[in-house]
C-alpha cells in the first residue's frame, strides 16, 4: 500500500539531485496538491494511486513492490514536467486548444524524466571510472575503462538525440533483428535486443512495464548487462521485455527469466495498441535463442506465481517445486509461434531446424488421435491440441519455409493421409505452396506457343483518335519479330464469331445494336466506347480469335497461348458495352469452352488496372468459373471491392484483390502466390484463362501502377506456376488494357519470352514474394479473412 511517508522519501531522493523541482514537490504535498487516496480509491490489481493536483496519477504495482521508491520518483517527475510545460503553454497562449497542448505536456513530462534518470546513470559510471583510475592511472586504456566510456558515450547521444518519434525497426534488414516471426494472425514481429535510445526508453516509461522501469533499464546498459535484456516490436512498437540470466554451477548452466513483461499486462493509460500473443513470442525468442547460440544451457526456468500456471504449462513448462517453472521443449503455441520464426526469420540455426522436423511425427500423432462416435474431440483440451498441431503442420509447408522442414512434413503425409481427417487439405495446400509436384502424368511438355494476331484488328476505330488504337496491336508485331521468340511460337488465324455464340454472354438486343452499327462511320454507347464502319466485325473476330486459339489449346497443339485482339472486352457485360469494350472476349471464351468442350470447371484470373466487372457480372453466381480478379483500388469503373464475392451457387467464387495505387509488381505477385496459386490448386480448373493487361506498366496514362517490364516477367512466371500446379500448364492469354505504346513493346517482350520458356526473370525475385512477410501483406489481409471460410487452403 502507497502510505504519505513513501512520497516525501521519492520527493527527498529527488532533491539531491534537483533541489528546485523538490522544493515545489514538497510545498505540494504539504498543501494537500499531492495526497493519498481513500484505500478503497487508492488501488486496484495492477495500480496505487495517489492525487497530483486534479489528476490522479499512479504507480505500477510490481514495479513499487520489486524496487521501492525509483518508480515513484519517475511518477513525481513526469507529473511535475507536465504541470510545469501546461503552466508555460497557457503563458504563452491563453485561450489554446487544451487537446492540442496534450501531446506536448506528455513529452515534456517524460523528456524531464528521462533526462533526471541518464544524467544519475551517467554520473554513475562517472564515478566508476574515476574510482578505478584513482587506484590504478595506468589502466586507462584498460578493457574494462574502455567499455565504460563507450556506455558513458552511450547515455550522452540518447540525452542529446531527437525525441521525434519513429519506429523502433525500419525494415526486416535491420541487423539489430535476431529473429522474427508473425503474431495475431498477420502481425509481424521482431525479437532483438533491447535497442537503447530516446525513443525505446520513451515508449518503455509510456507502456509502464512491470519490472521494467527506467532505471532499471539504464542499470542494465550501465552494469553491461543490456546483452541479456530483449524486447519484442511489432507494429513499429515495443510489446514486451524479458531480462535473463545465465546461471552457472559447478557443471550445469540454465537460462533464468527474471523478469517478463507484456503490454497486455500494463497498467499504462497509454496502452491503445498491444498485440495478443506477444508473451509467447518472446519465450518463442528465448527458446531460439538458447539453441541458436547457447548449446551449453541446459534448460529455461523462471519463478511465478501460482496463478500463471495454467500458462505456462500449456506451452511446455513442467513444474519443479512450489512456484518454479522448467522448458525443455516447447508445446501448443510456443511450439507454432517458434514454427513461425523458423519461417520468417532471415537465418534459422540447423538446430531449430532438426528440432522442428523431430515434432513433425507427433504432430501427425494429435492429428491422428480418435474422436468420439459424434465426430467431436472428447474434450476442450484435445480440441486445442488438435488446433495448435493442424497449424503447425500448415507453417511447415509455409513457402517461405525450409525446404528440408516442408519434405519431412510432405513424406509424413503422404505416409499417413489415409488415418488423418485433414491429410488430403494439408497435401493440396502443400501442392498450392509448391512444396510437391504435379500428380504423375499431369504436366504437359513444352510446346510452341499459339498466338492469334491479325491485321484486321487494326479496322476498329480506324480514322478515330482514340487511347485503344490500331497502334497497340503494331505494337505486338514487333514484339513478335523479336530474334530470341525465333520458332518459339506459331501463329493461329480467328475466325468470326457467330451471332448466336454471342448471345452465350450478351443478350440478344444488345448483339443487334452492335450489329447495326456496321457500316456507320461512328457510333457511341457512352462516353469512352465507340463504333466505326467494321467494329462490329471486328469485335466478332476478336471473341472468334479466343475461340481459335482454345481449340488449338484443347486438340493438344500446344498448352499455353496468346490471343493479341482488340478492341478488349472484359468490362461489357450482358446488355451493355463499356470501358472501350464491346464484347467481352473472355466470358465468352469461357462459354465456348463450356459448350464445345463440356468444360465444367475453369478459371478466369483478371490482371488489369480496371476491375473486369463485366466479366464478374457474367459468372457472379455460378461455381464453375471461378473469378479472381487483381486491379488497382478505386479506379475505373468502381467496382472490385473485396467484399463482391458471388452470390448463390457463386458465393466464394469471385475473389476480388484491389491493391493500392501505386502498387508494383510484387504486390501483384503476393497476390497471386499467397491467394491465386493455392485457390487454383484447391479448385482444379481444367484450364485458366487470363484477362490481361498491359496497363499496369509504370507511365501507362490511364493508371496509377508502377510495374515495369522486368516487373511483368515476375506476373507471368508465377502466373504459369499457377498453371504447371493446378492445371498441367493448360493457360492462355487474352490482351486487355494498355495504353502506352512504348509499355505494350516492352512488357509484351519480357512477356513472350516467359511464355516461349525463354527465361528473363531470376529465381530469386521469385523466391522473394514466395518468402514475403504476410504481416505486411495489408491488401491481402482483407481477402484472406473474407474467403477463409470459402477455401481450405487460405
Amino acid at each position: 500500500m502507497l502510505t504519505r511517508e513513501n512520497i516525501k522519501q521519492a520527493i527527498e531522493a529527488i532533491g539531491k539531485r534537483k533541489p528546485e523541482i523538490a522544493y515545489t514537490l514538497h510545498t505540494m504535498l504539504g498543501k494537500g496538491s499531492i495526497r493519498l487516496l481513500p484505500s478503497s480509491e487508492s488501488r486496484d490489481g495492477k495500480r496505487l494511486y495517489f492525487l497530483f493536483g486534479e489528476k490522479k496519477p499512479f504507480v505500477n504495482k510490481y514495479q513499487f513492490f520489486t524496487s521501492g521508491t525509483p518508480c515513484l520518483e519517475q511518477v513525481l517527475l513526469i507529473q511535475y514536467g507536465e504541470l510545469a510545460q501546461t503552466r508555460e503553454l497557457f503563458h504563452r497562449d491563453p485561450f489554446a486548444n487544451p487537446g492540442k497542448q496534450a501531446s506536448k505536456t506528455d513529452i515534456a513530462g517524460l523528456s524531464l524524466m528521462l533526462n533526471y534518470e541518464i544524467d544519475l546513470a551517467a554520473d554513475l559510471l562517472k564515478k566508476q571510472i574515476a574510482l578505478i583510475l584513482q587506484k590504478n592511472s595506468r589502466v586507462n586504456e584498460s578493457p574494462l575503462v574502455k567499455a565504460l566510456r563507450q556506455r558513458l558515450k552511450k547515455l550522452a547521444d540518447i540525452r542529446n538525440s531527437s525525441i521525434a518519434p519513429s519506429n523502433l525497426i525500419d525494415s526486416e534488414e535491420d541487423p539489430r533483428i535476431l529473429f522474427q516471426g508473425v503474431i495475431n494472425d498477420y502481425t509481424g514481429a521482431f525479437f532483438i535486443r533491447f535497442p537503447f535510445s530516446r525513443e525505446s526508453l520513451m515508449q518503455a516509461a509510456r507502456f509502464n512495464l512491470e519490472f521494467f522501469h527506467i532505471r532499471f533499464l539504464l542499470k542494465c546498459l550501465v552494469s553491461g548487462t543490456d546483452n541479456l535484456l530483449f524486447a519484442c516490436i511489432a507494429k513499429g512498437e515495443l510489446q514486451g521485455l524479458i531480462f535473463l540470466e545465465i546461471i552457472r554451477k559447478f557443471f550445469y548452466r540454465g537460462f533464468e527469466v527474471k523478469y517478463v513483461a507484456t503490454r497486455g499486462g500494463s497498467g499504462s493509460q497509454y496502452n491503445l495498441r498491444p498485440v495478443r500473443g506477444a508473451g509467447t513470442f518472446i519465450m518463442a525468442g528465448v527458446w531460439a535463442l538458447w539453441k541458436s547460440n547457447f548449446p551449453e544451457v541446459k534448460e529455461i526456468f523462471l519463478d511465478s506465481e501460482i496463478e500463471a500456471e495454467k500458462f505456462y504449462t500449456s506451452i511446455g513448462f513442467h513444474t519443479r517445486g512450489l512456484c518454479r517453472y522448467i522448458l525443455k521443449s516447447p508445446e501448443g503455441r510456443l511450439l507454432t509461434s517458434i514454427a513461425l520464426m523458423a519461417a520468417f526469420s532471415k537465418k534459422t540455426h540447423p538446430s531449430i531446424t532438426s528440432h522442428l522436423c523431430k515434432r513433425i511425427p507427433g504432430q501427425i500423432r494429435r492429428l491422428n488421435r480418435r474422436k468420439n462416435i459424434n465426430g467431436q474431440h472428447k474434450t476442450a483440451l484435445a480440441f486445442m491440441k488438435h488446433k495448435t498441431a493442424l497449424a503447425f503442420m500448415k507453417i511447415m509447408l509455409h513457402p517461405a519455409g525450409s525446404d528440408l522442414l516442408a519434405r519431412t512434413t510432405v513424406q509424413a503425409l503422404l505416409k499417413n493421409r489415409s488415418r488423418i481427417p485433414e491429410g488430403e487439405a494439408l497435401l493440396t495446400l502443400a501442392k498450392a505452396f509448391g512444396r510437391t509436384g504435379t500428380a504423375p502424368g499431369q504436366k504437359l511438355p513444352f510446346l510452341p506457343v499459339a498466338v492469334v494476331i491479325d491485321k484486321r484488328y487494326r479496322n476498329h476505330l480506324m480514322g478515330v483518335t482514340h487511347l485503344e488504337n490500331y497502334r497497340r496491336i503494331e505494337a505486338i508485331k514487333n514484339v513478335l519479330k523479336n530474334k530470341r521468340l525465333d520458332r518459339k511460337w506459331f501463329r493461329i488465324v480467328p475466325r468470326l464469331a457467330e451471332k448466336n455464340e454471342l448471345t452465350w454472354v450478351h443478350t440478344r438486343e444488345y448483339v443487334d445494336k452492335v450489329e447495326k452499327t456496321a457500316g456507320k462511320s461512328l457510333s457511341s454507347f457512352d462516353f469512352d466506347t465507340q463504333t466505326t464502319e467494321e467494329s462490329w466485325s471486328t469485335a466478332r473476330l476478336a471473341a472468334g480469335g479466343v475461340f481459335s486459339l482454345l481449340d488449338g489449346i484443347m486438340s493438344g497443339r500446344s498448352s499455353r497461348g496468346f490471343a493479341f485482339i482488340r478492341p478488349p472486352g472484359h468490362h461489357a457485360g450482358p446488355s451493355k458495352g463499356m470501358g472501350f469494350c464491346i464484347f467481352n472476349n473472355i466470358a465468352l471464351g469461357a462459354m465456348y469452352l463450356k459448350h464445345r468442350y463440356n468444360v465444367s470447371k475453369l478459371m478466369i484470373i483478371d490482371i488489369d488496372a480496371h476491375h473486369g466487372n463485366g466479366t464478374q457480372e457474367v459468372f457472379y453466381d455460378t461455381d464453375e468459373v471461378l473469378f479472381v480478379s487483381i486491379h488497382e483500388s478505386g479506379s475505373f469503373p468502381g467496382t472490385g471491392r473485396v467484399e463482391e464475392t458471388g452470390k448463390g451457387k457463386g458465393e466464394g467464387f469471385t475473389i476480388n484483390i484491389p491493391l493500392e495505387k501505386g502498387s508494383w509488381a510484387r504486390d501483384i505477385g503476393r497476390a497471386l502466390y499467397f491467394v491465386a496459386g493455392p485457390v487454383a490448386q484447391e479448385y482444379a480448373p481444367e484450364i485458366i484463362l487470363v484477362s490481361f493487361g498491359f496497363d499496369l506498366y509504370i507511365h501507362d496514362r490511364l493508371a496509377g501502377m508502377k510495374v515495369t517490364p522486368g516487373g511483368y516477367a515476375l506476373i507471368t512466371a508465377l502466373l504459369l506456376e499457377i498453371a504447371e500446379h493446378s492445371t498441367g500448364g493448360k493457360m492462355i492469354f487474352v490482351m486487355e488494357g494498355g495504353y502506352s505504346i512504348e509499355g505494350i513493346r516492352e512488357c509484351g517482350l519480357t512477356v513472350m519470352k516467359e511464355i516461349c520458356n525463354v527465361r528473363g526473370v531470376s529465381q530469386n525475385k521469385i523466391d522473394r514474394v514466395r518468402k514475403s512477410d504476410l504481416s505486411r501483406l495489408s491488401s491481402l489481409k482483407k481477402v484472406i479473412k473474407t474467403h477463409k471460410k470459402y477455401w481450405e487452403v487460405l
